[in-house]
């Protein structure tokens, strides 16, 4: 008996240091192990932050565009006038190094402050150091332009795939904002994607934008041509418009979007688009209910409102027969539609390659083929 029990007691004892071991175990890692790892995931965002930051900021460059302005000098003992000449700054924007040897990405209307002929592109560096830029071309279709540096080694960023941003996602813009503050850095994430919008530059000229990506990170002024990265660094988006009317609503050309033209400078040394010919709206269900479309997808041949033709007059839709009110709803078995713009289709090709068509005209199915040509 005496033995029974004092096994029955030394196995109680055993059970409940077990449990007792078991519990503290449990209460020591919930309360250590949870706050670790919260603190752990807030400092794995912000360090993806700053990494990302810090391998694309040597890259984005700050661009200043002087030219000559008309400067009238009055002889106050005479009253006679005088006209001159006098170099002065007309803008700036961002850019952002696409090559070792020194192409730049930027907006076409950052170029735009100047004159072709007459406009020089100061280009300093975030290292502090400056240059003076060539202009290698103005993109016909997209609000883009690239210019060139010459030195080499230097810093540049790495693309990304705009395709598989989703909505929520982290980006990150990064420009000089203002004008003053080169460098500035703002996060956001993707608020929308495949939007369309008409902006307008301080001059009153204003470019219809498709397919552009819509952010909260904050773009100012002065921060147009700069990138729009995401966490690992990439840039997503060269950062374009803001919509003044709204807070914290920015816009971005979608990067894939752009590497037509970065691929055909690097390639040719100028910028070549692949040509259609057509002017068009994509169509949503709510448009297709408004004018009683007989599809709710696709592109809609339109008449624009500045008076030019919804179809170019020997362009390769022109040759094709295409006419305003075509709706263009599949290229070569790709449906045009949210997703697959008709802009986005087209710039799979090259010029010269032939494409399939298929076009809703009324209540009929009709099949075209075409042969790109070039901007």
């Amino acid at each position: 008996m005496t033995n029974k029990k004092s096994i029955f007691i030394f196995s109680a004892i055993f059970l409940i240091g077990l449990a007792f071991g078991i519990f503290c175990n449990g209460f020591i890692v919930n309360k250590i192990a949870g706050p670790i790892i919260a603190e752990d995931l807030r400092l794995d965002d912000q360090e993806a932050t700053i990494r990302a930051i810090q391998k694309v900021i040597p890259a984005v460059v700050n661009i200043v565009v002087y030219d000559y302005k008309e400067v009238i000098s009055v002889d106050l003992t005479t009253g006679a006038q005088t006209v001159e000449k006098e170099r002065a700054q007309q803008g700036s924007g961002t850019g952002f190094l696409i090559s070792a040897d020194g192409l730049i990405a930027t907006n076409k209307h950052v170029i735009d402050a100047g004159e072709d002929k007459t406009a020089e592109y100061r280009i300093i560096l975030n290292s502090g150091k400056q240059y003076y830029a060539q202009l290698i071309g103005r993109d016909a279709v997209k609000d883009l332009a690239i210019l060139k540096i010459f030195d080499k080694d230097l810093p540049f960023v790495e693309l990304g795939d705009s395709d598989q941003l989703q909505i929520g996602a982290t980006v990150i813009a990064i420009g000089n904002a203002l004008g003053r503050y080169q460098n500035s850095v703002t996060k956001g994430i993707v608020s929308g994607i495949g939007r369309s919008l008409e902006a307008s530059d301080k001059f009153g000229n204003a470019e219809f934008l498709d397919n552009v990506i819509q952010t909260d990170a904050e773009i100012n002024l002065g921060n147009s041509g700069g990138p729009l990265i995401d966490l690992y660094g990439r840039v997503v988006g060269v950062n374009v418009a803001i919509d003044e009317a709204g807070s914290s609503i920015g816009f971005a050309i979608p990067i894939n979007d752009a590497r037509v033209v970065i691929k055909s400078v690097k390639e040719s040394g100028r910028i070549i688009r692949p040509r259609l010919g057509v002017q068009y709206v994509m169509i949503t269900p709510e448009l297709a209910l408004d004018y009683e479309l007989h599809r709710d997808t696709g592109a809609l041949i339109v008449h624009p409102e500045d008076g030019s033709e919804g179809v170019l007059l020997n362009s390769p839709a022109g040759k094709a027969g295409l006419a305003e009110g075509d709706i263009i709803f599949e290229i070569n078995a790709i449906k045009v539609e949210e997703k697959n713009t008709l802009f986005s289709i087209i710039q799979k090709y090259k010029p010269g390659d032939k494409i399939g068509l298929k076009i809703q005209r009324g209540e009929k199915v009709i099949i075209r083929i075409v042969e790109l040509d070039e901007f």
